[in-house]
């Protein structure tokens, strides 16, 4: 079974649940990696996504959610701070590696850049070492990354999961069932089972 598995590098919560997600889900599906572009997706009546709109004890307790979890699942930590970073152009470059076979080898270290060594991964020359990382030629592959195509690519991407419901990352699907958020994968392994 396949099991869409749509991200991007922008969301820490998106990052968490990648860390986990194909170790969870090993023995029940594949795990098909769906780059879309978050700031797009978000419904926009939703209002801002930041830790400036929430009051301290939330704040306390959103980042040490996010902590529990990193310590439960393993996954590094940086000291993150500031705005999010635009990830258009790494998601496009996702975009490129997933084409050449080199996907895992440009995902991982892509997201660890972001979250774990707090790397600008809206800046080319970080996209463009992650491609060289991933043995993809680094310069050809970020042309094509910057490219019109893979721009409209990642928008129709991300605008078809916007028609199939998605409204935040990660999100995974089991058949038509939607499953939104790293705390979610349980269920979503049940239904799986339940199959």
């Amino acid at each position: 079974m396949q099991i869409p598995f749509y991200f991007d590098y922008a969301c820490p919560w998106a990052y968490l649940g990648n860390c986990r997600v194909e170790p969870y889900f090993q023995d029940t599906g594949a795990i098909d990696f769906r780059p879309v572009y978050l700031a797009e997706l978000r419904e926009k009546e939703a209002g801002p996504q930041s830790l400036g709109g929430m009051g301290e004890r939330k704040k306390k307790a959103y980042m040490d959610d996010m902590r529990h979890w990193s310590t439960m699942i393993g996954a590094d930590f940086g000291n993150v701070t500031g705005p999010r970073p635009d990830t258009r152009l790494l998601l496009q470059a996702a975009l490129v590696a997933k084409d050449a076979g080199r996907f895992r080898e440009f995902h991982y270290p892509a997201y660890r850049a972001r979250w774990a060594e707090g790397k600008d991964v809206a800046d080319a020359a970080v996209v463009r070492a992650l491609l060289a990382g991933a043995g993809i030629d680094a310069d050809a592959a970020l042309a094509r990354a910057q490219s019109d195509a893979l721009r409209a690519r990642l928008d129709a991407d991300t605008q078809a999961a916007i028609a199939r419901g998605v409204f935040g990352v990660p999100t995974v699907f089991v058949g038509d069932e939607m499953f939104w958020g790293n705390d979610r994968f349980e269920l979503a392994k049940h239904y799986v089972l339940k199959g």
